[in-house]
């Protein structure tokens, strides 16, 4: 159970206030990991931080941040080292999608998406592959995808291709930061019960849709996340880099 102990181990989550984020936070933090909630709510980042407390033997703190600001990213960066110490893992998971059909779409749809689901991704990943290579430190960063990513969406086709450019931009990352020892890796949620998915669950039909296409006939949720957030972020998965783990309940397996 050493490989799964994060004690003295400092990981960022961002959008960690809430869904997959939080169920990632909530992994860490019971593996002992000190964990660093970074959000643009920051009321609702301290209330999870208030959750993860006594969870286990580290701390726990809300750094306010938008990810599509450089300086805003930055500035969160130092702020949590500054309180930490360190940062050994990044769990890149800030995500928005819209349900805005095509053609119907505008431009700016699309470039909103992007913004959060591309560039937040670019910003974050720079950010602390940066801290990591002046520590000369090994590491790992987690990229949130989804099996959108491979799969045709037809009411969010931005969101499909932000998530495939994101997965790609992941790939050519493990293959630039393995020369520093930093790992980077992606997860791939398929349908989670979430605020983001709220306007389906209940919907009669889309639930019964989704008892058929997944085998394991239920909604994901935040915490069958938390096992693989410890994975990835501890000695466990030290030889893996370039991976997509998908956690959709076998959906894509059909």
């Amino acid at each position: 159970m050493e490989l799964f102990d994060l004690t003295g181990h400092v990981s960022i989550v961002t959008g960690g206030n809430r869904g997959i984020g939080f169920g990632l936070a909530r992994g860490l933090a019971r593996a002992n990991a000190s964990v660093a909630i970074w959000a643009r709510d920051l009321e609702k980042a301290d209330e999870a931080v208030g959750r993860l407390s006594g969870l286990g033997k580290g701390e726990a703190i809300s750094v306010a941040c938008d990810v599509t600001d450089e300086r805003s990213v930055i500035d969160a960066l130092a702020a949590t080292v500054d309180q930490m110490g360190k940062v050994d893992s990044v769990f890149a998971n800030a995500g928005v999608t819209s349900g805005v059909a095509f053609p119907e779409m505008e431009l700016a749809e699309l470039e909103n998406v992007f913004d959060v689901n591309v560039g937040g991704v670019f910003l974050v990943a720079r950010e602390v592959a940066r801290h990591l290579i002046a520590r000369d430190a090994p590491g790992s960063i987690v990229i949130t995808s989804s099996i959108a990513a491979n799969r045709g969406n037809p009411t969010a086709p931005h969101y499909s291709a932000s998530k495939g450019a994101a997965t790609a931009f992941a790939r050519a990352l493990a293959v630039r930061l393995a020369r520093h020892n930093i790992r980077v890796n992606v997860i791939a949620p398929g349908w989670v019960a979430t605020e983001m998915t709220d306007e389906l669950q209940g919907n009669e039909r889309f639930e019964d849709a989704l008892r058929f296409r997944v085998p394991l006939r239920r909604w994901g949720t935040a915490e069958d996340f938390e096992g693989v957030a410890v994975f990835l972020a501890s000695p466990a998965s030290a030889y893996m880099t370039g991976t997509e783990i998908v956690v959709d309940g076998g959906y894509s397996a059909f």
